[in-house]
């Protein structure tokens, strides 16, 4: 409306709404993602893969978004699973982006396989999850009352995104406080041999 009036500066219009549109796109795939989930319609492409390179993929890429923090893969060797590795892959970006969000300047991220399962913890050194927020971290829009350092713009979804996901392939999901501080999000998968 200020850009049909004559007000304001074109270029800056034209960044809030080139911010918006992404933002927009971004919470309409999200929205259309959690419906199929939700609907059982999605479709996973299962195979047998290794869980420890995964995790080293996604801290390199969430490394290359946030440069002031610091991503950290630890394992301890191969965790072999039987999932939909685009699918893992997206629900590790959605954890690494999250951690990104709430971290000072670190986040760890570990897998470990043992008593059946390969667990992945993904842990921030930021300002933790409050008690009355853990039981609704994976719900769908719920925010926290804690704010995250820098101002973004995310749909809301995206940890409800990845309870879907890793329900669908078997596994479990699970969010609580790091032990060193910070916040820790979880999840583990079936080991196979």
């Amino acid at each position: 409306e200020a850009i049909e009036d004559g007000a304001g500066d074109p270029k800056k219009a034209a960044t809030v709404i080139g911010n918006e549109s992404r933002r927009l796109e971004r919470l309409v795939a999200d929205l259309l993602d959690l419906a199929k989930l939700q609907a059982r319609s999605f479709t996973f492409h299962l195979a047998r893969f290794d869980l420890s390179a995964s995790v080293h993929t996604a801290c390199d890429g969430a490394a290359s978004s946030r440069p002031g923090i610091a991503f950290h893969p630890f394992t301890t060797g191969p965790a072999w699973v039987n999932a939909d590795p685009d699918r893992v892959a997206q629900v590790l970006a959605n954890l690494t982006e999250n951690a990104g969000k709430y971290a000072r300047s670190q986040v760890l991220v570990a897998v470990r396989p043992a008593d059946g399962w390969a667990t992945v913890t993904v842990d921030d050194d930021g300002p933790g999850i409050a008690p009355q927020d853990l039981p609704h971290v994976f719900e769908r829009l719920y925010t926290t009352r804690s704010e995250p350092m820098r101002k973004e713009n995310s749909s809301g979804l995206g940890l409800a995104i990845v309870r879907e996901l890793v329900t669908s392939m078997g596994g479990e999901v699970a969010a609580g406080n790091a032990p060193n501080g910070g916040a820790r999000l979880s999840f583990r998968l079936p080991l196979v041999p």
